[in-house]
């Protein structure tokens, strides 16, 4: 999940990899940003709000049903990249 700009108002949104939402779960998420008046889906992996503060209320109410990506274990990580202190 990415936070990101949208529009050519530069709302606040929220930018999913494709494919990382269920079909299930997006229509959950949909018909309750609908009845709470909390974000507009562009469709399965993008997401605009009006404000900020609707962005984040809506992490929170999603935050642990939302699926984590999948990290490659043989990818480098950050911490792997930085030298060692002595």
């Amino acid at each position: 999940m990415e936070h990101v700009k949208v529009g050519m108002f530069n709302l606040p949104g929220i930018k999913f990899e494709k494919g990382l939402i269920p079909d299930e779960l997006h229509v959950e998420m949909c018909e309750w940003a609908k009845e709470n008046h909390c974000g507009y889906p562009a469709n399965e992996w993008l997401w605009s709000f009006k404000s900020e503060a609707q962005r984040d209320w809506f992490v929170l109410r999603w935050s642990d049903l939302i699926p984590k990506p999948e990290v490659d274990p043989d990818a480098p990580s950050l911490l792997s990249s930085l030298p060692l202190q002595p």
